[in-house]
């Protein structure tokens, strides 16, 4: 632990975050005793997208559950298969809409 003012605090996170690392690795690098690795930097995303593209995921687990479940109790064959196109090809068609938005941030 150091003391230092505001502003050298803000200043040090300043530094750390354009460096891509925290600044608890920016000082153990000034220091010596680590050699950061950098980070990609993380782009921002809207929470909307992610809203949507979670809503998708579950819809995709509802239609593996069905199927392993139907498998499990040995119903495979009983499948309808255009329902599960069908609902394929919607969570198709939602991915399709959410990369459309993404695109347009």
């Amino acid at each position: 632990m150091f003391r230092c003012t505001a502003a050298e605090k803000a200043d040090l996170r300043a530094k750390a975050e354009a460096a891509g690392v925290t600044a608890t690795v920016l000082l153990r690098e000034a220091l010596g005793h680590v050699e950061a690795r950098r980070r990609k930097p993380v782009s921002r995303v809207d929470p909307a997208l992610v809203l949507a593209l979670g809503r998708t995921g579950s819809n995709l687990n509802q239609i593996a559950r069905w199927l392993n479940r139907a498998a499990a109790s040995g119903h495979v064959a009983q499948i309808d298969a255009l329902e599960l196109a069908r609902r394929l090809l919607s969570i198709e068609r939602q991915l399709a809409q959410i990369l459309d938005l993404g695109r347009a941030c």
